[in-house]
Formats: structure tokens, C-alpha cells, sequence
């Protein structure tokens, strides 16, 4: 097998390392799990440039293409406290709360080159896709003790509840030219816009008991919406020669204003992480998003056996956007000390018997919440074609662990302890595409 490079293709990835943050509790302040690449892409670790997020490029010497896919995002998660001895050692963690929610979302492309309609050197792309999806789902079952030699199980008395609903969703257009054979640019707006937004937290009482966080039932339901806003990006690709180019692109910062009925976002005392609390007037905060920065590359090796490699890189600079004015009965200022972040991305396409792709990847990325929430996650996928169809499915897989309080404190107790939260999560997706 041969591995001199026959083919190699630098790249500017606007898939941006706030996607892929692996820390479920934390969607209301950060964008995660959000791989909005098309399967393919997915399936390569996010770093092959032919995305649904940016198709435009690509769509140069191509027919009109729609693109249509489905992604079922899921994550368990565990929370424990830890059992300690007589000798302040710590014995196990006992899990208390296990969720298995799973969540679907969709997005489309349409993309071509329009050169014979416009006689212009001219690809369009429109794109509608989830942009930061905020669904998490939090039930926790709380049981009496029946107390010594009672050997019946432990009636249920009532639920703590967490539900957070909606997303926010993007509607991106994107135009792009090229000055001869070798200079390629285009820019593109994004139009960003709430969908559903909720925020609902409380307890459900059916026996009052000294376990439950309230005495009697009471749930919060919270409004919460966004100001509609305009991110625009810009890219640009040389051709140094045949097979060999180099790009450039920017997504510019964006502060996304949101109105809510009494969300009050804070900092966790104990552990200096995102936390909420809430008030009796409205609220409005902004979260402020930072400029994305990121370079992929891909090459085909010279094999007998079609191969392609991709590897990505992105850049943060959370530093500068870690700062929040929050304006409720009186005006705030939250510091969350975010550090700037970065990711890497690779994938390999091989296919088997030249019919059939084999894809594998793996991505890393840096957390702005610190070194504790850096992930790792690895994926796989395959594909088909068909005339001028093709399908193509996908799979990612990632775990985290961090210490949290308990986000609901019995009446009769005190949050003494830092609890565990041990969560895994999966993205499965499935790309259709028909070329006219």
C-alpha cells in the first residue's frame, strides 16, 4: 500500500468547537452536542470541508443538490453522592438519579452552481439547521424511608423536575465566487431565531416528607425568548496549483439577547461553574458568543483502495466574551472566567472493494468551564449511492465527568457535599441527498 499524497485540500472549517461540548445541565449558557455537518462530515470527526453547514464551496461545478437529514441526539446521565465511613473515607458513590432522554432534530440544504444561469461565476447555498439546541429533560424519583425491618420498597413521595425546552434555529444563506481557476471567496448571514424556548423547574409533592426540596407541589414555568440577530462569516480558498489548496475563513462574534420571565443566570459558589436562580420580575441577559476560527485539511492517499483522510482545527477566544450584565430586579454582573479553547479534529473514509465507505474519526476539544469538561468523542458512519441519490449515516460517542451541588437540597438537609455527575452522550444522524 502506497501513501504518498496524491491529493491535498486545506480547508477552512466553519464548524465551531462550541458544538461539541459534551456537558448536558449547561445548554442554557453554552451551545453543546450540536454537530450540524451533514452525516458524512459527522461520521469523519466534523472535519471533512464538504458540510451541510457550509456547502457553498463545494456546490462550485456541481448541479442543484437538497440535501435533507435527521439526528437523534440522546445522553445518560448520573448523578451521585459519595458514602463515607466511620474514618472519613470514601466507600462508594451511590447513584441517586439516572436520566435517558433522547431528542430528534432536522435540518436541509440547497445548494448549486448557478455559472450557465447567471454567466457569472456564482454557487448559492440556503440552509436551515438547529444552531444551539437547549432541550434537557431532569427527573429525579424521591422515595420515603420506611425506616429499620420494614422490608417493603420505600414509597414514592414525589419528583424534583427540570425541563428545558426549545432551540435556537439558524436560516443561513451563502454566496461565493472565484476569480479565475484559483481564487474561490464567498460570505455568507446567518439569521438566528428562537424556537419554542421554555425553562420549567420545581417539585412535585404526592406525601410530604422531609426528603422532598418543598413542602407542597410547586413548578416554575419560564418564559424565555431571543432577541432575532445576524451573524455573518467569510471565506476564502486559493489554489496553489491542481491538487493543492489553502483557505481562510471568519464567523464573526454575535451577542444573543434573551428575555425571560425571572431567569437569573449566576455563578455556582462552590464550584465557580454557569448556575441559575430565579426572580420574581422579568430578566434579560445577554450571552455573548465568540469569534470562530478553524482549518481543516484533507488528503487523498494514493492506494489501490480509495482513501481519504480529513483532520480539523478551531479556535476560541472565550476570554473576551465571559462576561454577562444580567438586568432583572436590579442589574448584575456575572463573571464566569472562561479560558479560550481549542479543538482537533480527524477522519478517514476508506472504501471497501471502491463501493462501499467505511468512515471513522475522532474530535477533541477544550471547554471554556476549564480542564475538567475537555472531551473526547469518536465516530463512525457509511454510505450509498444511487444515480443521483445518495445516503449516508453516521454515528458520535463521548463521555464526561465533573462535580456539581445538588441541584435540588432536601428540606431537612445541607448541600455539605459535591456530587458526581457522570454523563455519556451520542449524536446518530442519517444525510439524504438528490442531485437535479
Amino acid at each position: 500500500m502506497r501513501f504518498r499524497l496524491k491529493q491535498i485540500i486545506l480547508f477552512i472549517s466553519f464548524f465551531g468547537i462550541n458544538g461539541i461540548l459534551g456537558q448536558e445541565y449547561f445548554s442554557t449558557f453554552l451551545p453543546v452536542n450540536n454537530f450540524s455537518m451533514d452525516a458524512r462530515s459527522m461520521a469523519m470527526g466534523g472535519g471533512s470541508p464538504r458540510s451541510v453547514q457550509d456547502p457553498v464551496f463545494s456546490a462550485f461545478g456541481n448541479p442543484l443538490y437538497f440535501s435533507f437529514d435527521v439526528s437523534r441526539r440522546s445522553y445518560t446521565e448520573k448523578r451521585s453522592f459519595p458514602v463515607i465511613d466511620m474514618f472519613e473515607d470514601v466507600v462508594t458513590n451511590n447513584v441517586y438519579v439516572l436520566n435517558r432522554p433522547a431528542f430528534t432534530n432536522v435540518s436541509w440544504a440547497l445548494a448549486g452552481d448557478f455559472e450557465k444561469y447567471l454567466t457569472l461565476p456564482i454557487s448559492i447555498s440556503l440552509s436551515g439547521s438547529p444552531f444551539w439546541d437547549m432541550r434537557y429533560e431532569y427527573s429525579e424519583e424521591i422515595r420515603a424511608s420506611l425506616g429499620p425491618g420494614v422490608y417493603n420498597r420505600d414509597p414514592v413521595v414525589g419528583y424534583h423536575l427540570v425541563n428545558i425546552g426549545g432551540m435556537i434555529q439558524s436560516l443561513r444563506l451563502a454566496i461565493a465566487t472565484k476569480i479565475g481557476n484559483r481564487v474561490k471567496f464567498g460570505i455568507s448571514f446567518e439569521n438566528l431565531y428562537d424556537d419554542g424556548l421554555s425553562y420549567e423547574y420545581g417539585v412535585n409533592v404526592i406525601d410530604q416528607d422531609d426528603a422532598l426540596a418543598g413542602d407542597s407541589t410547586l413548578i416554575f414555568n419560564h418564559s424565555l425568548s431571543i432577541d432575532k440577530v445576524v451573524r455573518s462569516s467569510f471565506g476564502a480558498v486559493i489554489d496553489l496549483k491542481k491538487n493543492m489548496s489553502l483557505g481562510l475563513s471568519l464567523k464573526s462574534p454575535v451577542d444573543i439577547e434573551f428575555q425571560t420571565g425571572g431567569i437569573v443566570p449566576t455563578v455556582n459558589e462552590r464550584t465557580q461553574l454557569p448556575g441559575l436562580i430565579f426572580s420574581d420580575s422579568t430578566s434579560n441577559y445577554s450571552i455573548s458568543l465568540p469569534q470562530e476560527i478553524g482549518l481543516s485539511m484533507s488528503a487523498q492517499l494514493d492506494n489501490p483502495t480509495k482513501t481519504i483522510v480529513t483532520g480539523g482545527f478551531t479556535y476560541l477566544n472565550w476570554e473576551d466574551h465571559d462576561i454577562q450584565i444580567v438586568d432583572h430586579s436590579s442589574i448584575d454582573t456575572v463573571d464566569y472566567m472562561y479560558q479560550s479553547v481549542f479543538g482537533v479534529s480527524f477522519g478517514v473514509e476508506h472504501w471497501i472493494l471502491n463501493k462501499t465507505p467505511f468512515r471513522f474519526g475522532f474530535v477533541y476539544s477544550e471547554s471554556p468551564l476549564g480542564s475538567e469538561f475537555e472531551i473526547t468523542k469518536v465516530s463512525i458512519g457509511s454510505g450509498w449511492v444511487h444515480d443521483n441519490i445518495s445516503i449516508d449515516v453516521a454515528a458520535i460517542f463521548g463521555s464526561i465527568e465533573y462535580m456539581y451541588t445538588d441541584l435540588f437540597v432536601p428540606v431537612s438537609q445541607e448541600s455539605s457535599v459535591l456530587e458526581r455527575v457522570n454523563e455519556s452522550n451520542a449524536v446518530l444522524k442519517a444525510t439524504i441527498k438528490y442531485s437535479f
